[in-house]
């Protein structure tokens, strides 16, 4: 399964489903063998040997591995570019990555691709650079992961959310020069309301006030939201609802089609809110390249934007696809399927 950390658990609640196949846009492919990690190309071939006691997937050209008890990266030759020093990593975004520096602090900071610390550890967790800012998940007297505002990668807060008889409840990573912020009202005695969902422009004003009870982010000019926590539709930015809310469940559009959930089964609607896939899985991923991931019988297949099932549901896990291929594991281990579903190679474990 994916080993990103969503800091937004209640928001994933609210949508009920999540992208179960990895968020891959870069081979080699990364594979567990024992209790070792390496990573495989397209033609099943280990090229970096799983001698890594953990790691994560590429991004933007590096991969963070923990050799022994210490997180460094390398690169897609397995070269190593920054030693291993580190009592935490994660992966890369704008070109900056969360590290943790000491087995005995919780705090995270970030690394430029040289290792160069460019922002203080402060936070409470590891998080990732968007549109060139970072949520500000700090500490506040004594207490950590406070939602305090958006920090730029120099390590400073530009953004300060301050509404009277309110604080911070969630902040999300921007897309689309948005992003969702969660306020709930603060009362006297020092009990807490709800949150309220709303969107914040990158100067930090408010584009879409807070008035829903949850929201996904902008993606394709559209977000998902609802007004009572029960149904979910579609808003554009000029929060106007371009498509009624009518669906249990609601994911973001990728490719020009998003899953909707209808009667505890997902399906696929266009830009319009025509239903184009009709609801039957379990669960549904986003479109990359054409294909979506989805899990019936607790099983993950892949379909078309057809809803053609190209891999039907017989896998453990697999990656999206990239250049046209995507690596997945089922009982007999790991191989290497391309975009007609065809197996192009298994990889020997002996």
């Amino acid at each position: 399964m994916i080993k990103r950390i969503c800091v937004i658990t209640s928001l994933v609640a609210l949508l009920g489903a999540m992208a179960f196949a990895q968020f891959h846009d870069e081979q080699p492919f990364l594979v567990e063998i024992g209790d070792r990690y390496g990573f495989m190309d397209a033609s099943c071939r280990m090229v970096i040997p799983a001698q890594y006691s953990d790691a994560f997937e590429f991004t933007e050209g590096l991969a963070a591995v923990r050799v022994g008890r210490k997180w460094g990266y390398i690169d897609h030759t397995g070269a190593t570019i920054v030693n291993p020093q580190f009592a935490g990593a994660f992966q890369f975004s704008n070109g900056l990555a969360s590290v943790r520096l000491e087995e005995n602090s919780p705090l995270w900071g970030f690394i430029d691709k040289t290792g160069k610390i460019v922002v203080t550890p402060q936070f409470g967790m590891p998080l990732w650079f968007s549109e060139g800012k970072v949520e500000g998940y700090g500490e506040q007297n004594g207490i950590l992961n406070v939602p305090l505002g958006y920090v730029d990668s120099t390590g400073k807060y530009v953004i300060h959310l301050v509404l009277p008889g309110k604080e911070i409840e969630f902040l999300t990573p921007f897309s689309e020069g948005l992003a969702e912020v969660s306020m709930r009202e603060k009362n006297p005695d020092g009990s807490v309301g709800p949150g309220v969902w709303g969107f914040i422009d990158d100067s930090g004003n408010w584009s879409i006030q807070p008035s829903y009870a949850g929201t996904g982010s902008f993606q394709e000019g559209l977000a998902a939201a609802t007004s009572d926590g029960r149904l979910w539709g579609y808003i554009d930015k000029t929060n106007r609802f371009v498509i009624v809310p009518q669906f249990e469940g609601a994911m973001e559009f990728s490719e020009g089609l998003a899953a909707i959930r209808i009667e505890r089964q997902w399906g696929y609607i266009d830009r319009t809110g025509i239903l184009v896939i009709t609801p039957q899985f379990e669960q549904a991923g986003v479109f990359r390249n054409g294909i979506a991931s989805f899990v019936k019988n607790k099983k993950l297949g892949y379909i078309d934007r057809t809803g053609t099932v190209i891999v039907p549901p017989h896998l453990k896990g697999g990656t999206e696809f990239i250049d046209g291929v995507a690596a997945v594991s089922d009982d007999s281990g790991y191989q290497v399927v391309d975009n007609t579903g065809r197996t192009v190679c298994r990889l020997d474990n002996r």
